[in-house]
């Protein structure tokens, strides 16, 4: 994938070929970023905490329902607030920006990191990094997750051009331990962890240990434990000692020990790994391989193959070590799975197994959107499938159609291209065809905002109704766009009938909420739902009673 075409020198695509791939992935997510409810897991939750703190004039120490919220550090709150008061409103398209800008930002740096010197390479590079399954969710949906990566290679890039006496050194010695508190403040310990981590393993992988104090070393640390004083200080005036103690140790080395949220098994990344990376899960897989078996076979690799290959293992044994995991947590881990994939290639150059692994997995795509397209275009004679397409009925409406029809030309023209030797081609046609496809089944986003989020469910209960949830996950986010309380009854529907049977002449209108796959399991549940006025919204039942 590298330097395998040449270009027509003095060109604006050969002189910025990210700012062209920026703009054509901003504009075809556009409408998606414009119409997209928010989601009711995290989303939603991080919008009703910067109101609570808006409103009740909280900077450090946070509130969720009025219960304390130490879970997360404030930058990100921040950055929601400021757009709060600037617009008067959220905004989804505004607030999307905090995930897309640092995606950028991120590509820009591994592009200044790599210098490729062929567009076409930059090009697949960018597209690469920004289609990886976990990444191009994390572009669009609002997670700090992608602030914090961007701190963590920015850190790590400042250090490896420390290391190569590239730059201003004295302005390094002090971005370096500031990118690494930026990544701390953003979402908390690996943000401090996996810099400092990277750093030694490298340090001491390439025999020079004894220089770790030159870059992790008192001024670094000073300026850190300084930040964090002022972090400290803020949250202790804001919240008192009680909220401090559960920011650092309940919220972290609750989380890392024993966690109470995410506990998963110690080979749980290995698992991951293969789909939050994916389409190129086999390539950066057989990336990491060679890189171990030339190291162990004493073979001369660069320092940034080194580098990227120390952050890939390290910091996934790190992370499988923590009691809780989730994978969004190994998004930090990405840009170094690019980077040592291109330097993998740099010291081999394009091999047969790199074909195979990049084409086996575009063939199966490729075979699944097909099936799918039979499916969407064949399936109505099926029963059972005609019953799931009527739930999801803009899947086939003929822009859907279109935007698979498109993929499905896109992974072909790359196995054409691919079959060429041409892979840098072949990935930036396939990912291009992907956004395309993003950007023309963009319209359906208001249909499909029902299983996102609860805006058009909320849309659909009149207005003032007392309401109720059962089997409703993150109920409480309800009242963002109600207005006023729910009442949640867990899973628990016999305590709700037990409520209605408490009062059955209530005169104010009143509407219960409940997942509709849930009304198979539970007879009663299922007969009160006949019983009374009842519509859905996506995979909600709303009963008016």
């Amino acid at each position: 994938m590298v330097n395998t075409l040449g270009h027509k020198a003095g060109s604006f695509l050969t002189r910025h070929p990210l700012l062209i791939a920026f703009a054509f992935i901003f504009m075809c997510l556009l409408p998606v970023m414009s119409m997209r409810d928010f989601s009711p897991s995290n989303e939603l939750r991080y919008l009703r905490i910067a109101d609570e703190a808006i409103a009740q004039g909280h900077l450090f120490a946070f509130t969720l329902d009025g219960e304390a919220y130490a879970d997360k550090p404030p930058l990100y709150l921040w950055l929601i607030m400021l757009f709060r008061v600037l617009l008067g409103k959220h905004s989804m398209l505004m607030l999307s920006l905090l995930s897309l800008v640092p995606a950028f930002v991120t590509v820009h740096v591994l592009d200044r990191w790599l210098k490729l010197d062929d567009h076409v390479d930059r090009l697949a590079v960018c597209f690469m990094m920004m289609s990886c399954a976990l990444f191009l969710g994390m572009s669009v949906f609002l997670r700090m997750d992608m602030l914090m990566s961007m701190a963590i290679l920015l850190s790590i890039h400042t250090f490896y051009r420390m290391y190569r006496g590239e730059g201003n050194r004295r302005n390094q010695e002090i971005m370096l331990p500031v990118w690494i508190f930026i990544a701390l403040f953003t979402k908390g310990p690996v943000g401090l962890l996996m810099p400092l981590l990277v750093i030694a393993v490298f340090l001491i992988r390439v025999g020079r240990a004894r220089e770790i104090g030159s870059y992790l070393g008192w001024k670094t640390f000073g300026i850190i434990a300084a930040l964090c004083s002022v972090w400290f200080l803020g949250v202790y005036l804001d919240g008192g000692k009680g909220y401090l103690e559960n920011l650092l140790f309940h919220q972290t080395l609750g989380r890392a020990v024993n966690s109470f949220h995410h506990k998963n098994p110690f080979w749980y990344y290995l698992i991951t790994f293969w789909y939050v990376v994916a389409p190129y899960c086999l390539l950066f897989a057989g990336a990491v391989v060679s890189t171990l078996y030339a190291s162990r076979r004493g073979e001369e690799r660069s320092d940034l193959e080194v580098l990227s290959s120390v952050a890939v293992v390290s910091t996934t044994v790190m992370l499988s070590c923590f009691s809780g995991k989730l994978a969004i947590y190994y998004a930090p881990v990405m840009p170094f799975l690019v980077l040592l994939l291109v330097e993998v290639v740099r010291r081999t150059g394009w091999k047969q197994w790199m074909t195979w692994s990049l084409g086996s997995v575009l063939g199966a795509v490729g075979l699944a959107l097909v099936l799918f397209l039979g499916v969407l275009v064949f399936g109505r004679g099926i029963p059972r499938v005609a019953s799931l397409l009527s739930q999801f009925r803009f899947l086939t409406e003929p822009l859907s159609v279109c935007a698979v029809l498109m993929l499905i030309s896109g992974v072909c023209f790359a196995l054409v291209l691919l079959h060429r030797g041409k892979a840098n081609l072949a990935v930036t046609a396939c990912i291009a065809s992907l956004f395309l496809a993003v950007y023309t089944a963009s319209p359906a986003m208001p249909r499909i905002n029902d299983w996102v989020g609860f805006a058009n469910l909320c849309e659909t209960i009149p207005e003032g109704a007392e309401v109720a949830t059962v089997h409703v996950r993150r109920s409480s986010n309800l009242s963002f766009f109600l207005g006023h309380d729910v009442v949640d009854y867990g899973k628990d529907f016999d305590s709700f009938r037990a409520a209605v049977a408490e009062s059955p002449d209530s005169t104010s209108r009143r509407v219960l909420v409940v997942k509709e796959r849930k009304l198979a399991s539970n007879s009663g549940m299922d007969e009160f739902v006949k019983g009374h006025e009842h519509w859905t919204v996506g995979p909600w039942c709303l009963v008016s009673y």
